[in-house]
């Protein structure tokens, strides 16, 4: 059965308190709360469920780059794409060594610039692939630029990635990857603001086994545009419901009662002329019997036509119709 303190009990315990002779177990409450950060800057940034499509166009590009690179190096090589994920550019930048071999392309219609990243070691070994060797060798690389002829096999990769990047796009939304200048020091590179966020793949190439990765990044801001689309099947899944929705709506409107009326003339009197009307009274009207008529739908001018007799019924003919108004 519980137990409720007393008064004087539960006085006598604040006061203990107080004077520190009864402790608290502070550092275990907090080790039983499950805290977990959340960044605001990624609020509603979920790119596997948002864009899933964008998923499948890595997929493809990674394909795309194992038969490329198969054929032009004679020998199989294997691509694989990484998850998606989101970095922002300071980051990205503080991440890469110098030198690195860092290209930037553009993705027309869609604007900003996007950036390419062979690592160093990718590098050197398909170099040493394209020369004849097994290109698995583990070689030191950092701490000197690149020479001409390791920049002509560069140039030869970046070329082979931004073609099937443009092919891997075609079927989801056509764009066109085109090369715009190389970098070797990321922190001379401002293509956004730092703290503006990157949608990163690391793809992931291998011989008999990992010689480096080809790392592609479009800014976020630049797919924003083409969200909807990226989205897949899910909008997909919408555009149905709402293609539902707009149907039956439709049907709704259009048993919704409206009123027309047909101006026949008008004429001009006094104030007593007006007074002095009777039943029977004949109005000579201003309109021709054969003068265009106007007919109003809930007040506004929508139709032109002429009035006229269809057996027993009084009828309006239409005979145009009043844009605009």
């Amino acid at each position: 059965m519980n137990q409720i303190l007393s008064q004087d009990e539960v006085d006598a315990l604040l006061k203990g308190l107080d004077k520190g002779e009864i402790e608290t177990d502070q550092k275990g409450l907090e080790s039983d709360l499950d805290y977990e950060p959340y960044d605001w800057n990624t609020q509603g940034r979920n790119l596997k469920g948002d864009m899933p499509l964008l998923g499948m166009i890595n997929e493809k590009l990674a394909v795309n780059l194992k038969n490329s690179l198969s054929t032009s190096l004679r020998r199989m090589v294997e691509v694989d794409a990484g998850n998606l994920e989101l970095i922002k550019f300071e980051e990205f930048q503080r991440a890469l060594p110098i030198p690195t071999s860092l290209h930037l392309f553009k993705m027309e219609p869609l604007k900003g610039t996007g950036m390419l990243v062979l690592e160093s070691r990718l590098v050197f070994n398909l170099l040493e692939a394209y020369l004849g060797g097994s290109g698995t060798d583990s070689t030191k690389v950092e701490g000197r630029d690149f020479t001409p002829i390791e920049k002509k096999i560069i140039a030869k990769i970046v070329s082979i990635v931004l073609e099937n990047m443009t092919n891997a796009w075609a079927e989801t939304f056509p764009i066109k990857a085109t090369f715009v200048r190389s970098e070797t020091n990321a922190l001379a590179v401002n293509v956004v603001h730092p703290t503006e966020f990157l949608v990163s793949v690391k793809m992931e190439v291998e011989f008999n086994k990992p010689i480096g990765h080809i790392i592609v990044c479009i800014p976020y801001a630049s797919i924003q545009p083409i969200r909807e689309k990226l989205s897949g099947g899910f909008q997909e899944e919408r555009e149905d419901v709402d293609k539902q929705w707009l149907e039956k709506l439709t049907k709704e409107l259009e048993s919704v009662p409206v009123m027309m009326s047909v101006d026949l003339g008008r004429t001009h009197l006094s104030v007593r002329e007006f007074l002095n009307m009777k039943e029977g009274d004949i109005l000579v009207l201003e309109n021709d019997i054969r003068s265009s008529l106007i007919a109003k739908v809930e007040g506004k001018p929508r139709y032109t036509g002429v009035a006229g007799k269809y057996g027993s019924r009084k009828v309006f003919k239409v005979q145009g119709i009043i844009n605009g108004s």
